[in-house]
């Protein structure tokens, strides 16, 4: 069985078993069994179950909104984002009531990051690189907050109002920053 086959095959299988165990309660055993793959094979491709978690968002978000880097409007980016937790609603969830919800919140804050970094080169290419990292980081955990709390509400709230509000408090924010910045 081809590396990557493999992957998915413990990554669907992960996926299954989240909808009915708690992922703090899912052992290696238990998802190896159910996968059809020894634990060695397991070992060989993740440290633990939070590294093949970490695996199927890297896969599922990074790689895919990657392929949309030349999105211009990081609003449509956002609403992508927002789109994939809706989605994978249960997953998500689960993921976010566990101890892997560290997981979760660095993927969305690199997500987050590259959001408000086109933002931020759209504004001005030739900042230097501290203030524009200063600028990502704010920005980008106020939209990771945004996102969690949607997330401990049960994605209760309508996306566009998500984006809406995201919307508001960054347009002219991140051009503010940089003029702050300049004084």
């Amino acid at each position: 069985m081809a590396s990557t086959d493999t992957k998915l095959r413990l990554a669907h299988t992960l996926r299954a078993m989240m909808a009915t165990t708690a992922l703090d309660h899912i052992t290696i055993s238990a998802l190896t069994k159910q996968a059809g793959v020894t634990r060695n094979t397991f070992y060989y491709h993740f440290e633990d179950i939070y590294s093949l978690l970490a695996w199927v968002y890297e896969q599922e978000i990074i790689v895919q909104m990657a392929k949309y880097a030349q999105i211009t409007e990081w609003q449509k980016a956002l609403r992508m984002l927002l789109d994939y937790i809706e989605e994978n609603r249960e997953f998500c969830v689960a993921s976010f009531h566990s101890v892997g919800r560290d997981l979760l919140e660095q993927l969305l804050a690199t997500v987050a990051d590259a959001l408000v970094r086109g933002v931020v080169n759209d504004a001005d290419a030739s900042l230097p690189k501290p203030l524009t990292d200063d600028i990502c980081n704010f920005y980008g955990l106020a939209i990771v907050a945004q996102i969690i709390q949607w997330l401990m509400h049960g994605l209760a709230e309508p996306k566009t109002a998500i984006v809406h509000r995201c919307d508001i408090m960054l347009t002219g924010a991140v051009q503010n920053a940089i003029h702050n910045a300049a004084i």
